[in-house]
């Protein structure tokens, strides 16, 4: 028996089919059969303020629930608003479905009122762009777009659907939706047993061998496959900052994370190492420094899913290509007497490193950013999720957050959008009503996306919000220091009153000027049951370090004065008595 079903109700029942959850989105006309559909549909419709927001929305919601995130706009300026979103979870190579409105069929090329070549616009951009222009082709279409985005290597697909396309009706089988089969996730495997051979033996012959692991490693839920692996082969580890949360939490063989802003010993360790085992990462500038002198001494095995990566940044021994659980599972073991012994010594000369550069020690007396992050770990459960925006307090973030489980740190690490931290935080919140969400953000950045404060309200989102003011465009004001003789210009900022704002908006918040008043807040949010900004006036000029300065070798690694604490016991031992009372307090 046949039916007949609208276009944009047949679109609807596809997307419940898929097991769209959440569906972030703003409407418009190109887009408003969609929108009539939607209201009779069980997918959580989430009217953000901003498109641009929807699609740092699905990233978000993507990352922490490991299946791909959904966003929808209009036609026109609509869809050119998601760009940049788009754009962000191509760089991460985060999977997600864009669901853009269209202009009728026949006005396509006409310059019709809100037409933009949205599929010209994303096509470098995403892993795949669609235009249905026939409903026949629609459930195809959709499971290929999400077949696209979740497989080998994950990232953004666009699908440009015309009104006309939404009104036009199809008759299909009665029972058809018990015959819709939904993609499934498949482990890509290109790799063969000379090429594992050949990786185990360059593995055992290395006298000083590191392991290197980026966000692959997480996308392909490998963590702990990794995590057993290091302790086997009692090997060495650095990541890039996306791959925070791949080792626990004071893992001995974890030597924090690389690059720019890394650890300066995580730096030395790839400048010093004879062997790099690189799982998951593209070797970016940001993590190489000047690719020439990156990591001289090494031999390199790269593991990543995506064979274009094959020696475009660095030339590789061995190239495995495949999914990063499936090569962990397969590499033989390469532990012997000898190469155990090695890596012991190996070790030791690491944890020299380790000791002789630590990152600064906060000091609970001076109100900056890394002491407010380190107040925030302190009062927080283990299992918090934190999203951030770009600049210092991102890297401070990744320098200070030391408990953070796989997937609960989201950044925008390839495309450093701005604006990317609160819209990612609704939709990790989203994903996980009852987790404790956290935005850190900066005073720049937050005004990008800020309007979402009322989306958290109306969703009833118990998002909090550190708010790190130091009235400046940190980073661009910390490069103008360092690379233009002080000539600040365009960094300066003039701020609204963000308590009067956000009780504007129906958000409860507090202000902070020092640690004390800092913990008062943070405990004040946890026992707030909805959206929570914490204002932290922060000191106004300081600068990130370590750093690798642009065009600067990992060797070059600019680390603290001589008069910065590191390390300092006394510190910590006062700092802990400043916050067991509020310690108390927050989780009573």
């Amino acid at each position: 028996m046949k039916i007949k079903l609208r276009g944009a109700d047949y679109i609807i029942k596809i997307l419940e089919l898929l097991e769209v959850e959440a569906l972030f989105a703003y409407p418009g006309g190109a887009i408003l059969p969609i929108y009539d559909a939607l209201a009779f549909s069980n997918i959580n419709d989430i009217l953000v303020r901003h498109e641009q927001a929807a699609a740092f929305a699905a990233n978000g919601f993507a990352r922490v629930k490991g299946k791909p995130g959904f966003c929808l706009a209009t036609s026109g300026p609509g869809a050119t608003n998601l760009v940049t979103g788009i754009a962000d979870a191509y760089a991460d190579s985060v999977p997600m479905i864009a669901i853009t409105g269209q202009v009728n069929l026949p006005l396509i090329g006409t310059d019709a009122f809100q037409e933009t070549d949205i599929t010209g616009i994303c096509l470098p951009i995403t892993k795949r762009c669609y235009l249905i222009k026939d409903l026949v082709h629609a459930e195809r279409i959709f499971r290929e777009a999400y077949e696209t985005a979740i497989n080998d290597r994950p990232g953004p697909v666009l699908v440009d659907v015309p009104r006309s396309i939404q009104l036009s009706f199809i008759e299909i089988d009665e029972d058809w939706e018990s015959k819709f089969i939904k993609p499934q996730f498949k482990r890509l495997k290109k790799f063969g047993q000379e090429e594992l051979q050949k990786a185990s033996q360059l593995m055992a012959d290395a006298k000083k061998p590191l392991i290197l692991c980026g966000h692959g490693v997480l996308l392909s839920d490998a963590w702990k496959e990794m995590r057993e692996f290091i302790k086997k082969e009692q090997i060495p580890a650095v990541s890039t900052i996306l791959g925070m949360g791949i080792f626990e939490s004071g893992e001995p063989l974890y030597f924090n994370w690389l690059g720019m802003h890394g650890m300066k010993y995580a730096n030395l360790a790839v400048q010093d190492a004879d062997l790099i085992i690189a799982m998951g990462i593209r070797f970016d500038d940001r993590i190489t420094g000047r690719l020439k002198d990156f990591a001289p001494n090494a031999k390199i095995i790269h593991c990543d899913i995506d064979s274009s990566e094959q020696d475009k940044n660095v030339n590789v021994e061995v190239f495995l290509h495949g999914d990063m659980k499936l090569i962990l599972d397969e590499l033989p073991s390469s532990a012997t007497e000898n190469s155990l012994m090695n890596r012991r010594l190996w070790f030791n000369e690491l944890n020299e490193l380790r000791d002789q550069y630590p990152i600064k020690s906060v000091d609970y007396d001076v109100f900056n950013m890394i002491t407010a992050i380190d107040v925030l770990e302190k009062l927080s459960p283990e299992d918090i999720i934190v999203t951030t925006d770009v600049g210092q307090h991102q890297m401070w973030a990744g320098q200070y957050l030391n408990k953070m489980h796989p997937n609960h740190f989201l950044t925008s690490g390839g495309l450093g959008s701005m604006g990317f931290g609160f819209p990612a935080a609704m939709g990790a919140q989203a994903a996980f009503p009852d987790k404790n969400v956290w935005c850190i953000t900066g005073d720049g950045s937050f005004q990008m996306n800020l309007q979402e404060l009322i989306t958290c309200v109306q969703e009833q989102w118990p998002i909090k919000i550190l708010l790190l003011d130091n009235s400046y465009l940190g980073m661009v004001r910390q490069w103008q220091e360092q690379f233009y003789n002080k000539n600040y210009s365009g960094v300066d900022i003039l701020n609204p009153d963000y308590l009067l704002l956000a009780k504007a908006y129906g958000v409860s918040a507090a202000s902070a000027t020092n640690a004390e008043e800092l913990a008062q807040a943070i405990t004040q949010a946890y026992k707030t049951k909805g959206p929570f900004l914490v204002h932290a006036r922060v000191l106004k000029e300081d600068n990130v370090l370590p750093m690798v300065a642009p065009g600067a070798s990992l060797s070059e690694t600019i680390y603290y004065a001589q008069d910065v604490p590191v390390n300092d016991k006394k510190l910590l031992e006062k700092n802990a008595k400043k916050l067991l009372a509020h310690k108390v307090q927050s989780h009573a």
